[in-house]
């Protein structure tokens, strides 16, 4: 599935899919959290965020967000979740990467 190489992404805890109301670990350890209310939450702040990108008129389609809750940084893009620790990702190589795995970021 991913072109993405996980590895090369500091501070890496895991990595989801959300596959229509089915969330599928695809990288990493196990996390202990309710991934169901996870996906719910990420999925009502999409909607924020559209409806927001939208009033400020800003890119279109909105693809996702990345958030920091106490250390743990969430990043939501395209369907993947990808949980790291904060203070230790490069949040920069985590955010093309993902553009990329989704065809939007072409640069190397």
């Amino acid at each position: 599935m991913s072109q993405i190489n996980f590895d090369r992404i500091p501070g890496l805890i895991a990595v989801y899919k959300i596959d229509s109301d089915t969330v599928i670990k695809i990288y990493g350890k196990d996390i202990n959290i309710d991934i169901n209310k996870l996906k719910n939450i990420i999925m009502e702040n999409m909607r924020i965020g559209e409806d927001e990108a939208k009033k400020l008129k800003l890119i279109d389609p909105f693809l996702g967000f990345a958030m920091v809750v106490d250390d743990i940084g969430i990043t939501y893009l395209s369907g993947l979740i990808v949980i790291t620790e904060a203070k230790k990702t490069n949040w920069d190589f985590l955010i093309k990467s993902l553009l990329k795995e989704v065809g939007v970021y072409e640069k190397s």
